[in-house]
């Protein structure tokens, strides 16, 4: 199919592609109209009509204009397990897989940055947090994939919107520090009516330690001698969500 084919006769993923690339010969783009298909079934039926390696194929092309992206598509898979694992993968180790730069690291960690803003966007000052569920899909994608520990707390009005996430502290693996302190500081200056705590664990372990006890007491008394209470301290990883609250050893009122 030429460059100059009617309008009637080309897809609309092969007339997206000749609109933005009309220099460069249509078949380095779309080998052998691959490419055009596998967008063609996106912009018809969204990411359910694709296969995970689809997906990350259909990414890469944004990136990588001339070459097959397929197989550097299922080395990512291979690699990081999952298009979530790849989309919050280090930049460095994306570029450890063959055909994959800095370009193409940067649009996944775009990628990343984009659903976190859209989930920001979706609870902070706008949703109510009602139910676990909510805090946890806000959570898990912001902490659940992360390498290091990272610890988070969510500042809440009276009505319990999120008012602002801050990261609190972040560390290697078993090394994050929290200080008190600095978590009532930060709620005063935002107005916090209450606050949850949350942290991951990068080795999956779904069990709070001793020290994730001891942090909850102390958090908990100082909120309730401040009247900003400590609602919950939650525990993620990337498959699942642990309440501390639910817990039969959560501090007593």
């Amino acid at each position: 199919m030429g460059d100059h084919a009617s309008p009637q006769t080309d897809s609309l993923a092969e007339s997206l592609i000749k609109t933005e690339n009309a220099d460069v010969p249509v078949s380095a783009f779309l080998h052998e109209g691959h490419r055009a298909r596998l967008l063609d079934r996106f912009l018809k039926n969204s990411l359910a009509a694709l296969h995970p390696h689809e997906i990350l194929e259909l990414l890469l092309t944004f990136t990588i204009p001339r070459r097959d992206t397929k197989p550097i598509a299922k080395a990512l898979l291979a690699k990081f397990k999952s298009v979530s694992a790849v989309i919050n993968a280090p930049m460095d180790e994306l570029c450890e897989i063959d055909g994959v730069g800095e370009r193409t690291a940067a649009l996944f960690y775009l990628q990343k940055d984009l659903i976190s803003y859209c989930l920001r966007e979706k609870y902070e000052k706008q949703s109510i947090i009602s139910h676990r569920k909510d805090v946890e899909e806000y959570l898990r994608f912001c902490f659940g994939q992360r390498r290091d520990e990272y610890v988070a707390t969510l500042f809440l009005d009276n009505a319990n919107h999120i008012l602002k996430t801050e990261l609190l502290s972040e560390g290697t693996v078993n090394q994050c520090t929290v200080y008190p302190r600095i978590v009532f500081d930060k709620a005063l200056k935002c107005s916090a009516a209450s606050f949850i705590l949350a942290h991951n664990h990068p080795g999956g372990s779904m069990s709070a330690s001793e020290a994730d006890w001891r942090l909850t007491e102390r958090l908990y008394a100082a909120g309730k001698l401040l009247e900003i209470p400590l609602l919950d301290h939650i525990i993620i990883t990337s498959q699942k969500v642990l309440s501390l609250r639910e817990m039969s050893r959560w501090p007593s009122v």
